[in-house]
C-alpha cells in the first residue's frame, strides 16, 4: 500500500513539474501583446532536457542511500544543471516549507533569520543541522559556537555580539552567509566552501578548495538541502508532513 502511494505521489509530482515548466517556457517565449498561434509549437529539445533534469532533482539520490558523499559530486551536478536546480528550488510551497521548519529545533527562529537576509530557510536549517545537529551549546575545538558554528571574530565582523544566544547565533550565521553569497555572485557551492574554510581559501584556490573537510561539509549540506526541498514538494502534493529533520551530532552523516 505504501509503495502504491509512493508511486502515485511521484506521478503527481511529475505532472506538476511538467505543467509548471511548460507554463514557464510559454511565459518566457510570449512577447507582450503577442497573440499566440492556435496550435502551440512542439517543445524544444532544450526544454525537454530541462524537464528531465527537474524530474531528476525529485528522485532520491545516491547520497541518501549511504554512499560516501565525496563520491557523489553534488556540487558538480548543481553547476552543470544550475537552471533546473534553481527552478526546482523556486517552486517550493511556502506553507510546506514552513510546516517542515515547525518540526525543527529553533525552526521559527531559523525562518525569521533567513527571512531578514533573503535566504532560503531550508538552506539555513541544513547548515545548522550539519554544523551542530541543532545544538545551541555546541563548541568546536577551534572555538566555533552554537547552532551555526560561528567563530567569535566572524560574529564581530558582521556586527553581532550575542552569539551565545540561539537567535543571535542564527543572526550572525545568516548575515555572514548572505555576505558570502553576495561576494561570490550567488554561487552556492563557493559560498558554502567559504562558510567552512573561509573566503580567503576560496580566493587562494580560485574556486573550491581541495580540503576533504570542506568538500564533505558542502556535500552534506547540499544533500540535506535537496532532500528537504524534495520533502516540501511531496508535502505540497501529497499533504504529508512526516518528520524529516533528524538531529545528529557534529561530524556525523545525516540519516
Amino acid at each position: 500500500m505504501n509503495s502504491l502511494r509512493s508511486s502515485s505521489l511521484k506521478k503527481a509530482l511529475a505532472v506538476f513539474v511538467v505543467t509548471s515548466t511548460i507554463l514557464a517556457v510559454s511565459v518566457r517565449e510570449a512577447a507582450p501583446g503577442h497573440q499566440p498561434d492556435s496550435f502551440p509549437s512542439p517543445p524544444r529539445l532544450e526544454d525537454l532536457v530541462l524537464l528531465e533534469e527537474i524530474h531528476a532533482w525529485l528522485e532520491p539520490s545516491d547520497f541518501e542511500s549511504g554512499i560516501d558523499p565525496v563520491d557523489v559530486p553534488l556540487h558538480d551536478s548543481i553547476r552543470v544543471h544550475r537552471e533546473s536546480f534553481e527552478f526546482f528550488l523556486r517552486i517550493a510551497d511556502r506553507d510546506a516549507v514552513q510546516a517542515r521548519l515547525e518540526q525543527v529545533p529553533f525552526g521559527g527562529q531559523i525562518l525569521a533569520a533567513a527571512g531578514r537576509h533573503g535566504l532560503d530557510p531550508l538552506l539555513v536549517a541544513a547548515i545548522a543541522q550539519v554544523e551542530s545537529g541543532f545544538d545551541a551549546r555546541a563548541l568546536s575545538p577551534r572555538g566555533a559556537l552554537g547552532l551555526m558554528q560561528v567563530m567569535p571574530e566572524t560574529a564581530e565582523q558582521v556586527g553581532v555580539h550575542n552569539v551565545d544566544d540561539p537567535a543571535g547565533n542564527l543572526e550572525a550565521g545568516t548575515r555572514y552567509l548572505a555576505c558570502l553569497l553576495r561576494r561570490f555572485d550567488g554561487d552556492l557551492v563557493l559560498s558554502l566552501a567559504a562558510y567552512n574554510a573561509g573566503p580567503g581559501a576560496v580566493d587562494r584556490f580560485s574556486g573550491l578548495p581541495p580540503f576533504g573537510e570542506t568538500r564533505r561539509f558542502i556535500q552534506r549540506v547540499l544533500g540535506l538541502y535537496i532532500k528537504h526541498h524534495r520533502g516540501a514538494w511531496m508535502a505540497t502534493e501529497g499533504g504529508r508532513h512526516e518528520p524529516v529533520f533528524p538531529v545528529f551530532g557534529r561530524g556525523s552523516d545525516p540519516a
